[in-house]
């Protein structure tokens, strides 16, 4: 795939469904979901609509790395949830 999405989270549970819903409907992108330690259920969530579903420290910064370090896109595109 030419685009990776890396989507950090951290108990997005309630609005996660809808973004990656848009972003399956928009086109064909690998979709990378790394979490920060959700207590909420948004990793169970996530796992039958992403393409990869990791865990990460919490913070931004370190999820994007983990995620940007899993992608094969040529092109890395980071969308908080």
């Amino acid at each position: 795939m030419d685009i990776s999405v890396i989507i950090p989270t951290l108990n997005e549970a309630a609005t996660i469904g809808d973004t990656l819903r848009r972003l399956r409907s928009s086109g064909s992108c690998e979709v990378i979901v790394v979490d920060g330690g959700s207590d909420d259920g948004t990793p169970e969530l996530v796992r039958p609509q992403a393409d990869i579903v990791l865990s990460a420290e919490r913070g931004r910064a370190s999820q994007m790395n983990v995620g940007a370090r899993a992608a094969s896109g040529q092109v890395l595109l980071f969308l908080h949830a």
